[in-house]
């Protein structure tokens, strides 16, 4: 078990397909009224992904042990930056001064 959570290819490989995933559960989230923020929003698990897959290579050539951490926290936070986002209400109540 330990080897396996120590194995690149696993970890890379978990990441990449938690971010497909993660990606597509923003994707199919409802934007009405966001406007171009909801541009943005959608990669932010894509994004978060790619950060992540650079500090695990980064801190695979510091250290051989316990990259499977890094790996785990970055998957973690795709996950509940998904699930923000599908849950978040963007319509918005506009009120004018003149109303």
């Amino acid at each position: 078990m330990n080897t396996k959570l120590n194995d690149p290819k696993f970890n890379i490989i978990a990441i990449i397909v938690v971010e497909f995933i993660t990606c597509s559960i923003t994707f199919t989230a409802d934007y009405t009224s966001a406007g171009m923020a909801s541009i943005i929003l959608k990669w932010v698990p894509a994004i978060i992904g790619i950060i992540t897959l650079i500090i695990y290579l980064v801190s695979r050539f510091i250290s051989k042990k316990y990259n499977w951490i890094v790996s785990l926290l970055g998957i973690l936070f795709m996950v509940m930056s998904a699930i923000n986002i599908y849950n978040t209400d963007f319509s918005q109540q506009t009120t004018t001064l003149f109303s």
